[in-house]
């Protein structure tokens, strides 16, 4: 009789689990479609929140690491270091809560990484500015219309700039640009007896840009220069220039003791250059041996014309085409004469561009003791050239052929 009522007893108990199991299941269920909701929202507002920290610059995406100023130029370079669209660069120049000049450039699209160099030419007037007390240079670095680093520099027109060294001399041309430094302070030094005056040593950083317009093509730097005396420095063109357009080599110096900075300027038009070499010109009654050197990155193409004038009687001309050359490489050509009378002669050699234009010039004089033939193409044998040419480059103590570096 007992094991009914036990039966009745699991049967109430699995009976009332069950309800409430149900009503736990019916309550979760109802918040189901908010909790998905809610899982969306977080996705979406995650995946955004990374898409934004990506694109958007934020602080130290940009950094100015140089910026100098005068009342002549700007200089500046400037690093991204995430990449970015829609960028520019904006530089005023400022006096008395006056812009005086403001120039824009729009690099657009920069690289992670990428650094970016602009110079610009204030281009005042001479005596612009001189009642003028101060100037302030800006450079304003933007994405779109948000600033993201900015420089100011003031300075005054009339403040000397104080140093222990002074440049000398800044020039370049087609070839190279060259600068050569002094010192002008001085320190006492103690012998022993008595105390003597010597330049007080110097270290320097030198920055050298070439510009074509506002473009930079070429730009150098060296680093802790020790300065004890006079200091000359050449710089070459590592590259082609393209000739007749102008360019602008500026300089810049720091001293690191005072923290000081000077710009310089050079302007030139590149153009061909060859010299003579005066010392390797050979010339005899056989002929002449001239040796020419390029002095320009702008390529020499052209002759070397030799011209015999006579004291009396008809003036003789050769001609003969050089080798194509740039800075630093050399060319020997030999000139074999015809149809020479005896006699005196001026002797003038000239390096020519196709243009006609002389480069450089070397006269001197001949003495023809016995003539010299004209050979026509007809009465030439085999062995004529050759025959003639030892003996112009035997009496001219050289070997045979063109001498080329």
């Amino acid at each position: 009789m007992g094991l009914p009522e036990k039966n009745d007893c699991f049967k109430n108990c699995f009976e009332n689990c069950s309800k409430s199991t149900g009503s736990i299941t019916g309550s979760i269920s109802r918040f189901v479609p908010t909790i998905t909701l809610l899982t969306i929202l977080c996705i979406q507002i995650n995946a955004v929140s990374a898409l934004t920290n990506e694109a958007a610059p934020g602080e130290g995406s940009v950094s100015i690491i140089d910026f100098f100023s005068d009342n002549n130029l700007s200089d500046s370079t400037v690093r991204f270091d995430q990449p970015l669209e829609n960028v520019s660069l904006v530089f005023t120049l400022s006096s008395e809560n006056k812009v005086l000049k403001s120039e824009t450039f729009f690099p657009g699209h920069v690289g992670k990484g990428q650094e970016i160099s602009k110079v610009v030419f204030w281009g005042l007037k001479e005596d612009f500015g001189k009642d003028k007390e101060s100037y302030t240079a800006q450079l304003f670095v933007k994405h779109g219309s948000e600033i993201l680093d900015s420089r100011n520099l003031s300075f005054s027109y009339r403040s000397p700039i104080l140093s222990n060294f002074k440049l000398i001399d800044f020039s370049a041309d087609s070839e190279k640009a060259s600068a050569l430094i002094t010192l002008t302070s001085s320190t006492d030094l103690y012998t022993g007896l008595r105390s003597v005056q010597a330049p007080e040593p110097s270290v320097i950083d030198l920055n050298l840009k070439l510009l074509s317009g506002n473009e930079i093509v070429y730009s150098e730097t060296q680093e802790n220069i020790p300065l004890t005396d006079a200091y000359y420095k050449p710089i070459y063109w590592p590259f082609l220039l393209e000739k007749g357009r102008n360019y602008t080599a500026l300089l810049k110096i720091h001293s690191h003791a005072p923290d000081l900075t000077s710009a310089y300027r050079s302007d030139f038009k590149a153009e061909e250059k060859v010299e003579i070499v005066d010392k390797d010109v050979r010339v005899d009654e056989y002929g002449a041996s001239v040796t020419i050197v390029g002095k320009s990155q702008v390529p020499f193409d052209g002759t070397i014309k030799v011209v015999l004038t006579p004291k009396e009687g008809e003036v003789k001309v050769f001609e003969e085409t050089a080798d194509i050359l740039t800075s630093g490489r050399e060319d020997t050509l030999g000139i074999i004469w015809q149809g020479i009378p005896k006699g005196d002669y001026n002797v003038k050699i000239y390096a020519v561009d196709l243009e006609g234009e002389v480069l450089d010039s070397y006269e001197t004089v001949l003495r023809v003791i016995e003539p010299v033939a004209e050979v026509t193409p007809a009465e030439k044998s085999p062995s004529f050239d050759f025959l003639a040419a030892l003996g112009v480059f035997l009496s001219l103590g050289i070997f045979p052929g063109r001498k080329k570096e």
